[in-house]
């Protein structure tokens, strides 16, 4: 499910794994690289430490061979129930040409909420253009369908 308001996006998924599986899912760079990124993306993990302050550096490829970095700050690490970081530099690999391209960071927040044998995913991001909002709905809805492809076979 998702809801975009006025300036955030939220969007809510269940995934079949544990909140400690899917915070791993987030912070282990093999996993983060089997899933990252809309389909037919790849991401490759240049740095990632998960904890308040670290970085996290990745290099997406698009379907189309286009490439560009992703990278932010992790502002709150808190195992296994919430993440948050800032998003400085946006991937914006094949952003159509009426889109315009984040002009400054954005921040994103994941709770892992527990419930039974899974865990709901509730992903607030803000800080977007209502424009490339709308893409990043697309990517992280793709994004996430990955993350729950990967840990069912985990």
């Amino acid at each position: 499910m998702t809801a975009v308001t006025e300036d955030v996006l939220e969007i809510r998924r269940v995934i079949d794994a544990s909140p400690d599986a899917v915070f791993d899912a987030w912070t282990t760079p093999e996993l983060v690289e089997a899933w990252w990124g809309p389909h037919g993306y790849r991401t490759r993990v240049i740095e990632l430490d998960a904890v308040v302050g670290g970085h996290f550096a990745f290099q997406m490829t698009a379907p189309s061979g286009a490439s560009c970095p992703m990278s932010g700050t992790y502002t709150k690490v808190e195992r296994p129930r919430r993440l948050a970081f800032e998003v400085a530099e946006h991937c914006i690999a094949d952003v159509p040409d009426d889109v315009r391209e984040p002009s400054g960071p954005s921040q994103v927040e994941i709770r892992f909420e527990a419930n039974g044998e899974t865990t709901e995913i509730v992903l607030r991001q803000k800080g977007l253009a209502a424009d490339y909002r709308m893409l990043a709905n697309g990517g992280w809805s793709q994004s996430l369908e990955r993350a729950d492809e990967v840990l069912r076979r985990a």
